[in-house]
């Protein structure tokens, strides 16, 4: 059965290298500094909106931009979008991939002013961007769902030579109930301790995004094929893409062809595949390679309109609010990432890095990462948010991710490598903020970094070390339930009818439980004679890592959600609540009854913000004790170390969980007019 929890970590095996990605962005990213010239891939900025334009042919004729879809669907597609990019750009057209204005890396707030509005004017300002900066006289504009819907409605209006909607949304109605469905979905599986919106909010909110009240008025009575805008100003050429709503958009593509133009509609079957969490999502390759061919080789502009091409500023920066952003590359060109500083520069030496969650991109899910980057910036704190390699716009990204990916050694390092090019600027004093998988690497990149100071993990679902196998909790792609959640559900009399009924399955309830209890019972004796005998077992190298962290005066937070299955891992190497440590100081373990595991609750996501902002602003860390080699030499060395005196205990207790029920099973995503627009993915903490 299908879960939506929002981190994209659960991937299928094997991975496809890019050669061709790996060498361009070995190329495009390969200074400290971006000088916008000489990369086939630039970070720009224009009227507050971050963006890559994707050079393409230096005198081509025709450029594309490139229309994100909303929310938590342009997360799933970040990365077969920029392949799309880089495939359009492979043909000769340049092409500009961008956030809108309040989403991604752009400036402000997605719920700030008139949402739609914001977002057209985004897309018109990309049109002239992209003039401006490459010398096309022609342009295509390319969306995806809502994004398709909003590149129809600013070609009606400007000059847009070529149009190509991706599944687009016809019905603003039949969208809304789309997203409302996910969200309930949501709410029945990964957010099952969320409160759910009120029934008469005035917006519609999907997994940690919003539409305001005004984009939902307008979408609640948008039919595009009512619209006759684009009918009577229909572009020269029109490719429609569908295999959601097909009727429809053949009605569409009908009537642009009434109207002169030269339209075709053609099957989207690889949109299922390509609509999904951010870990398994799918590039449609067979689409792209159609789009490509479709729009043909560019022309070459007149030498003298080439020569007068406009390159970006070096070093492109977006300041708003109060905030100065600065795209980076560091690690020899290998990383990109964003760093985020106060306007009047940074007071303090303490600085941030925060870490990709799953197979989701540098901003974070729900944007959590750029809302608390920049909200510590004016609080006078400096931030790195990036890429791990592999993921988002680091270099060599793959085109399927193995769990290994996520959880592995160049992970870790490239953690160590963020918190030396802050440590460069003069930011020694480091913190790190991660979820899910980021959680991970954090950790098993503190014990090697000087610069680290301390670190919030939230919802880290796996501890041992890259080399050890996976444990009973991650070791295969299966949706995940915490032992805390079956032990409520056996209390829960709804349940037991369902059982009775024949509703339920009981049995396979009964596995997984013993499986959890059986992990704890193995790891129980592993901790008991690691106590007595100085046994060396992968949960004793852990514990001497954290330990070691504790003694060197590095600051370690733990955070869990009420019922995250990432609680059962932790229980195994730590103790129920974290016993184990509990004389560890520096060291705390933090429950937070209505924490989703990616922090999609707004009411849970601004709790832990304004926490870690506390944190950040806390006492200064104090020097560290020791070398780093003797700390590293003893997390190798656990039989030496697991006798060794504890510290004063200084850790916070996990508060008691909430007892309130736990709701009815996961429920799949009911099919809207026979079809199903939102796939989710099965989850692996």
């Amino acid at each position: 059965m299908a879960e939506i929890s929002g981190c994209a970590c659960a991937v299928c095996a094997g991975a496809l290298n890019h050669q061709r990605s790996e060498s361009v962005m070995r190329r495009q990213l390969n200074n400290d500094t971006l000088t916008g010239c000489n990369f086939e891939m630039t970070p720009v900025i224009f009227d507050h909106c971050f963006g890559w334009l994707h050079e393409g042919k230096p005198a081509a004729t025709h450029g594309v931009v490139l229309c994100q879809p909303f929310g938590r669907e342009a997360m799933w597609v970040h990365k077969g979008w920029r392949v799309f990019a880089e495939a359009l750009a492979d043909s000769g057209a340049p092409t500009l991939r961008f956030d809108y204005a309040g989403t991604g890396d752009s400036a402000g707030e997605s719920e700030d002013g008139e949402q739609m509005g914001r977002w057209l004017r985004s897309i018109r300002s990309a049109i002239a961007y992209l003039k401006e900066s490459t010398g096309v006289t022609q342009v295509v504009l390319c969306g995806l769902r809502l994004g398709a819907t909003l590149a129809a409605l600013v070609a009606a209006e400007e000059e847009v030579d070529q149009l190509v909607l991706l599944a687009p949304v016809l019905s603003g109605r039949q969208y809304l109930r789309e997203l409302r469905l996910l969200q309930q979905n949501w709410l029945e599986t990964g957010g099952i301790h969320v409160d759910p919106p009120p029934a008469d909010a005035d917006y519609a909110e999907a997994v940690g995004h919003r539409l305001i009240a005004s984009s939902v008025a307008m979408l609640s009575k948008f039919e595009l094929l009512r619209d006759t805008r684009l009918a009577e100003r229909a572009p020269r050429r029109l490719l429609v893409l569908d295999s959601y709503d097909p009727s429809r958009s053949k009605k569409l593509v009908d009537a642009c062809s009434a109207a002169g133009a030269d339209a075709q509609f053609e099957a989207f079957d690889e949109c299922a595949a390509f609509m999904q969490e951010s870990g398994v999502t799918e590039t449609p390759r067979q689409a792209i390679a159609r789009i490509v061919d479709w729009l043909g080789v560019t022309g070459q502009a007149d030498s003298t309109v080439a020569e007068s091409i406009g390159k970006p500023s070096e070093s492109p920066v977006l300041i708003a609010d109060g905030v100065r952003e600065t795209p980076v590359v560091f690690d020899d060109g290998r990383l990109f990432g964003i760093l985020c500083e106060p306007e009047e520069g940074a007071l303090s030496r303490r600085s941030v890095v925060f870490v990709n969650p799953g197979a989701t991109h540098r901003i974070g899910d729900a944007r959590i990462s750029v809302t608390l980057a920049r909200r510590l910036a004016r609080q006078g704190f400096a931030s790195l948010r990036f890429d791990v390699g592999t993921l988002g716009d680091s270099a060599a990204p793959v085109d399927k991710r193995p769990l290994s990916l996520l959880f592995s050694r160049a992970g870790c390092d490239d953690v160590v490598s963020a918190a030396a090019f802050l440590a460069e600027r003069g930011f020694g004093e480091v913190s790190c903020f991660a979820v899910c998988s980021g959680a991970y690497v954090c950790l098993h990149a503190a014990p090697v970094s000087p610069h680290i100071r301390s670190l919030v993990l939230v919802n880290a679902p796996k501890f041992g070390f890259p080399e050890d196998p996976m444990s009973f909790a991650v070791n295969d792609n299966r949706p995940r339930t915490a032992t805390s959640t079956f032990m409520r559900s056996f209390k829960t009399v709804g349940k037991w009818k369902r059982v009775l009924r024949g509703q339920r399955r009981l049995a396979p309830i009964v596995k997984e439980l013993a499986r959890h209890l059986g992990a704890r019972l193995k790891a129980s004796v592993a901790y008991f004679a690691e106590r007595t005998i100085g046994a060396d077992s992968a949960g004793s190298r852990v514990r001497a890592m954290v330990r070691g962290l504790s003694e060197r005066d590095v600051k370690v937070r733990f955070v869990y959600g009420a019922g995250d299955p990432g609680m059962d891992e932790f229980a195994v190497f730590f103790g129920a609540g974290g016993r184990r440590m509990r004389k560890w100081r520096n060291v705390e373990t933090i429950h937070r009854d209505t924490l989703d595991h990616a922090c999609f609750s707004y009411s849970a996501r601004e709790e832990m913000m304004s926490s870690f902002v506390q944190f950040v602003q806390g006492e200064p860390p104090q020097a560290a004790r020791g070398g780093l080699g003797w700390a590293r030499l003893r997390a190798l060395l656990p039989s030496f170390t697991a006798r060794a005196g504890r510290p004063v205990e200084t850790r916070t207790d996990m508060p008691r969980r909430s007892n309130r029920d736990e709701p009815e099973e996961c429920k799949e995503l009911q099919e809207i007019e026979g079809r199903s627009a939102m796939r989710s993915s099965a989850y692996i903490p």
